[in-house]
């Protein structure tokens, strides 16, 4: 086990390391928003959400990660860390998202998970206008929101992912996964979702091999969805994870030269690339999409 005075210099080392090559991300004045989701559980998501936003926060961006993942929310259990707060004490208690927030590392903050998202769908009108007030506040305060998703994509998660400016969809080689993370896409296109849907690749052997299995999983959707997906990239397999995450020290702060860590600030860096294209032509806000949810559902019940 890594020594606590060992691991703050390793995250040090990292903020010194790591040149700057992004550029401003605040092009609205609104944080850009990334849901990160899979097919099924087990694939790395939540790992691969964390240190993709390591990775923006050892550029200078002030990131916030919030774990939607419920009942296997395990940001803070990544980090080492210990929460006494969590997203549901901002949707039924009406803590603010400031007090409810753990800072993780450098400009790294998050929001722990907690079970009864359904409760969003229960809110009576103060409590979602708090919501809103304090989601809205939180998008000029940070530079950068990732959203980790749980697996598959319950009515419940549904407004996050279709309001968020890009969608990550997370799976791994093995062929059931890729059908789940179909399954998922699926769902997306159901509801309309219009956007590009990005693909990860992750614990791939060979670079091939990561694009072989985009190639399968895109080959699928365009046949029965008609729609396109983007490669984001492939993730390689390497033990350094499972110990990382043994050591509650993520492998970007453990090691930052690694080919690993340099594979996740390049998919962390298309994404926001990709995020800035699309904040320049983009006409509704986050919060405007989540806002219209809130209508839709007073209109229904």
């Amino acid at each position: 086990m890594m020594k606590p005075d060992q691991a703050e210099g390793l995250r040090k080392l990292v903020q010194q390391s790591q040149t700057i090559t992004l550029a401003p991300l605040s092009v609205s004045g609104q944080a850009k928003t990334i849901a990160v989701m899979s097919g099924k559980g087990g694939v790395g998501k939540s790992n691969l959400t964390l240190n993709m936003a390591l990775s923006i926060a050892s550029a200078g961006k002030r990131v916030l990660v919030i774990d939607l993942d419920f009942g296997m929310g395990n940001i803070d259990i990544l980090l080492g860390k210990t929460s006494t707060s969590s997203i549901l004490d901002v949707l039924v208690r009406k803590k603010s998202f400031q007090a409810a927030m753990t800072k993780g590392t450098d400009n790294l903050y998050y929001i722990s998970g907690g079970s009864g998202l359904e409760q969003l769908f229960s809110l009576d009108k103060d409590q979602w206008s708090f919501f809103l007030e304090e989601m809205e506040r939180m998008m000029r305060d940070f530079d950068c929101i990732f959203f980790d998703m749980g697996a598959g994509l319950s009515k419940d998660q549904l407004p996050f992912v279709l309001s968020a400016g890009e969608v990550v969809v997370v799976t791994t080689p093995e062929p059931t996964s890729i059908m789940d993370a179909y399954s998922a896409i699926k769902h997306l296109a159901i509801h309309q979702f219009e956007q590009s849907v990005q693909i990860i690749v992750n614990r791939c052997k060979t670079p091939s091999e990561g694009s072989e299995t985009y190639r399968k999983l895109a080959g699928v959707v365009t046949s029965f969805l008609h729609r396109k997906l983007v490669f984001a990239g492939a993730v390689p397999d390497d033990p350094a994870v499972p110990k990382a995450v043994a050591e509650q020290i993520p492998f970007y702060i453990k090691q930052p030269h690694s080919r690993l860590s340099k594979t996740i600030k390049m998919l962390a860096e298309t994404l926001y690339h990709q995020q800035i294209r699309e904040a320049r032509r983009e006409q509704h806000t986050f919060i405007d999409k989540l806002s219209s949810f809130f209508r839709r559902r007073k209109v229904d019940s």
